[in-house]
């Protein structure tokens, strides 16, 4: 069956295709330049203005397609079609959303929009349902497909590749728009190319009864709307304000040029036809004109030369004619009345149109008068390069128009007198009035007085010589009374003269902006909870109370206060209490303080309290501070009603001094957290001072602390052998004890940091060292005969040995190093076991089984009762050194260690006495029937080497 096309729906669906690849392309760009929700939406738009691009072309194309049957297609299916072009494209630009875009991401996402485009195509011809049913050629098929991607490929590549072509963004987007919409329009063309169509083929579906053209047009004008507004979304997005600016200058430099432009043409032709009346009068063969003089009836009598020019006719051959012979035949009855015009009246000047004897139309200028002969005479003018002039003006203005329409911005134009001479639609809806109740009034008749007053006194200003535009924030007051803040920003329009003839303005509405930025500030510095400044305002008014203080020389304090045992209030009756709590103090700390002065939240329950001004003695200051702190203490100390539920705390206070910049901001927070900590450690509901010795001592600590963490990384850990002899002073083991060796500090004893080590959890790891290194040396003295018989006891504490894993930690050590685990002995405390008999008689058990020894330490001078010591595996009993000093003066130490060591004996254990300075210690200690000792009468704790060479001289 033929086909045939109608080329100008064929041309707008190209075109169509063209312009929403580019402004997809577009939304694309601003994909990838966004991010998160932003970048989402512009991934939506860009997929649904490609599909509908896609869809819109293939519709206006198929409205091109003619057969000599009528068609029709089937709705839901020319709808459907739609969502494959729109998932696709949505596919495609979800690939090209990454920062990198990578050839694997390009070959993806042109598959995926040539593939969209081709689905789209097919699944809308399935709507056109014919019988016989059409078919296509395969090899066309699969070339339209082909083309689809690659020039999908080709589009993406030149948008993308920037290495493949070195132009600017624009150029890069319209030819990738250009690639792209070939895409489009090339596979769609190319797939109809391979339809078929058999002879006789019927429609099956109901034609729809619009004539194409005009349903193209429809199809054509909501595609080229949805285009433009996202083409103006799109520009929109990209400038902001400066842009608009800009954009606004451009607008009134081209409202000037249109008007030089116009006044030029206007002053061309007013000089033309003079200089034509001139011509005329001194000859009708010289005058640059078509001249012609007609009878009566319209024959013609004379021409010039600039007639026969003109159209084309030899000069006898015009003189045979009427003049209505060169009239176009629709002119003719006009041209007739025009004629009876002239002879009653005065000369006709009109616009014209006479055939040439090609069958032109030219369009002329007469200018007709009736000559005393009763003859008719007749200067034409071409006019066909004025016509353009006139065109090109009309679409300008109709251009500018369209486009402060278009802008989202209220846009006005008023004159040098004041009075509104324009407006767009976005400036009335922002007002809130017609158009018609603005034009032609001033700013007195639509906004208040006062405001108008201001208004007229910026115009005034910006009318002034030497002054070009005008920014400035204002408010405007709108037509429901609501008054928002706005920016203005205008410009002078001037004539071709330069003469200032009015004012155009734009204005952009700040309310929303200004709001959100208050929002902000009350955010970024502000407490949500109590409305307090937070830590970042507190911080900028104590660098304030630093200034003021340096320049009056007063001191000030800075009060750090924490709410007592509040935790136990929020663990108890829920956060949203706690809460309330945290609001009433926040209320009873601003009646306390004085005007000037400053509190803050800190954090969780912490206030900060600043005072400026006080005494410029430091006594008299400190007393002050603490007047004002005391009535913080009372205060916060009352009775609160949270709701239901009364509640009275307390606070602990620290205050810190300042005067000038002698503390920076952040020093004196760390004193006042010093001075409030040490209020809470002096029983809380209390007020302290900072003190710099104590401070001296939390930062000597500090850096104990770290110092002791790099000690375990790199191993500064070194054991002492201190020796175990029996009765009759032979080696039967040794005590380690643990030395570290500081790098700058030289050796540092137990003593010094043992107790931070179990404050801060490293003991664990410290001890699992020890107990590692005992194991290694027992495994190296294994092979020797002098001193494989050796066994070593480790001190273990109480944080080592309550841990889940301690036995198999025990046992991983003395079967990691092989050793005979008899020779390795645990010294445990009494306070340590007793803690939880349970768990320690268990863990002693498994231990003790495993073939490891317990001796209880320092025995004696805890409250252990014998049933406990019964249960408990131990292996030994170390009589405290406590008891042995005074042994030989002192009869109670005496009856205590005979009961220990009557108490050994009985429970069948060792006793060892440690501690043993002198010979007579040792005689009344081995009288007593103690078995084994430790003390410096037989060695001092010594390095490994000295303690190796000692056995050996021994």
């Amino acid at each position: 069956m033929s086909i045939t096309w109608n080329i100008s729906l064929v041309v707008l669906s190209v075109l169509i295709a063209i312009i929403g690849s580019y402004t997809a392309l577009l939304h694309a760009q601003r994909m990838r330049e966004s991010s998160g929700r932003t970048a989402t939406i512009w991934m939506l738009a860009g997929a649904s203005t490609l599909g509908l691009a896609i869809w819109s072309m293939h519709f206006v194309g198929m409205l091109a397609f003619q057969l000599p049957v009528a068609i029709g297609y089937d709705l839901h299916l020319t709808v459907f079609s739609l969502l494959p072009s729109v998932v696709a494209a949505l596919l495609g630009f979800r690939v090209l959303r990454d920062p990198i875009v990578s050839s694997r991401r390009i070959f993806i996402s042109g598959l995926l929009m040539g593939m969209g485009i081709s689905a789209m195509h097919y699944l809308g011809m399935a709507a056109l349902k014919m019988s016989p049913s059409i078919f296509y050629d395969p090899w066309l098929f699969a070339l339209s497909v082909l083309i689809a991607i690659a020039a999908s490929w080709g589009a993406l590549l030149i948008m993308y590749r920037e290495d493949w072509l070195h132009v600017s963004a624009l150029p890069r987007t319209v030819l990738g728009a250009l690639m792209m919409g070939t895409a489009i329009s090339a596979m769609h063309y190319t797939a109809m190319l391979g339809l078929h169509i058999p002879e006789g083929s019927m429609c099956l579906v109901t034609v729809l009864r619009i004539e194409p053209k005009l349903l193209a047009m429809m199809i054509a004008s909501l595609s080229l709307v949805w285009f433009g507004g996202g083409l103006m979304a799109n520009l929109f997005d990209q400038r902001m304000a400066r842009k608009n600016a800009y954009e606004l200058s451009v607008l009134g430099r081209e409202y000037q040029s249109l008007m030089e432009r116009s006044n030029q043409v206007s002053a061309s032709m007013i000089t033309a036809l003079r200089e034509s009346e001139e011509r005329l009068l001194m000859t009708l063969q010289n005058a640059p004109d078509a001249v012609f003089i007609t009878e009566k009836d319209g024959r013609i009598s004379y021409v010039n030369d600039n007639v026969v020019t003109l159209l084309g006719y030899e000069r006898i051959e015009l003189y045979r004619m009427s003049v209505f012979d060169l009239v176009p035949p629709d002119w003719r009855d006009t041209y007739r009345r025009v004629g009876q015009q002239i002879v009653q009246g005065p000369r006709q000047v009109l616009d014209i149109r006479l055939v040439s004897k090609t069958g032109q139309k030219i369009p002329l200028e007469l200018n007709a008068v009736l000559l005393p002969n009763g003859r008719v005479y007749g200067a034409c003018r071409d006019i066909r390069e004025r016509k353009k002039i006139e065109a090109s003006l009309k679409a300008s203005l109709a251009f500018t128009e369209t486009l402060v329409q278009a802008l989202p911005l209220p846009i006005f134009y008023k004159n040098a007198e004041g009075r509104y001479t324009g407006c767009n639609k976005q400036f009335c809806d922002f007002l809130g009035k017609d158009k018609i109740d603005i034009v032609g009034k001033t700013v007195f008749e639509i906004s208040p007085q006062k405001l108008a007053a201001d208004y007229r006194d910026k115009d005034l200003d910006l009318l002034q010589e030497g002054v070009d535009e005008q920014v400035y924030e204002s408010n405007v007051k709108r037509g429901d009374g609501e008054l928002r803040d706005v920016i203005f920003h205008k410009a002078k329009l001037t004539d071709g003269s330069g003469k200032t003839v009015g004012i155009i303005g734009a204005i952009w509405d700040m309310t929303e902006r200004k709001a959100m930025e208050n929002k902000m500030h009350d955010l970024a510095f502000y407490d949500p909870l109590t409305r307090l400044p937070n830590r970042r305002l507190l911080l900028e008014r104590t660098q304030q109370a630093l200034t003021v203080s340096t320049r009056n020389g007063r001191y000030g304090a800075l009060m750090l206060l924490d709410l007592d045992d509040f935790k136990k209030l929020n663990d108890s009756q829920g956060h949203d209490v706690g809460d309330l709590l945290l609001c009433e103090v926040a209320k009873r700390l601003q009646t306390v303080i004085r005007e000037g002065d400053t509190v803050a939240r800190l954090g969780g329950d912490e206030f900060v309290v600043v005072l400026e001004s006080l005494s410029t003695v430091d006594e008299e200051a400190a007393k002050q501070a603490e007047v004002v702190a005391e009535k913080i203490r009372i205060g916060l100390s009352k009775p609160y009603d949270l709701g239901a539920v009364p509640h009275q705390t307390s606070s602990s206070i620290g205050v810190a001094l300042f005067r000038g910049h002698l503390e920076s901001k952040d020093a004196l927070l760390k004193h006042a957290d010093i001075a409030m900590y040490q209020a809470k450690h002096a029983g809380r509901n209390a007020i302290r001072f900072y003190d710099k010795a104590m401070q001296a001592a939390i930062e000597l600590r500090a850096t104990l602390e770290t110092d002791l963490q790099v000690a375990l990384k790199h191993q500064q850990f070194q054991l002492f052998y201190q020796v175990q002899v029996n009765a009759v002073g032979k080696p039967i083991g040794a005590e380690v004890l643990l030395r570290w060796q500081h790098p700058l500090k030289g050796l540092i004893l137990p003593n010094d940091f043992i107790t931070l080590a179990e404050e801060n959890g490293l003991i664990v790891p410290i001890g699992l060292w020890v107990l590692n290194a005992a194991c290694a040396q027992i495994q190296a003295w294994s092979g020797r005969a002098d001193l494989g018989q050796l066994s070593l006891a480790v001190n273990v504490c109480a944080k080592q040995f309550h841990q889940a894993d301690f036995v198999a930690q025990v046992m991983r050590a003395v079967t990691e190093h092989g050793i005979n685990p008899m020779l390795l002995k645990l010294e445990l405390t009494e306070s340590m076991v007793l803690n939880n008999i349970e768990e320690s008689i268990a863990k002693m058990q498994a231990l003790k089984e495993f073939g490891v020894n317990f001796a209880l330490d320092d025995f004696g001078t805890g409250y252990s009762s014998l049933s406990h010591l019964k249960q408990l595996p131990l292996t030994q009993i170390k009589i405290d050194q406590s008891f042995v000093r005074n042994l030989s003066t002192d009869s109670g130490d005496k009856v205590m260690v005979m009961t220990i060591v009557d108490l050994c004996m009985n429970f069948e254990l060792d006793v060892m006495a440690e501690g043993v300075e002198t010979e007579a210690q040792f005689k009344l200690l081995h009288r007593y029937g103690c078995g084994n000792f430790q003390g410096y009468l037989f060695g001092r704790p010594v390095p490994l080497e000295q303690f190796e060479q000692w056995l050996l001289q021994r």
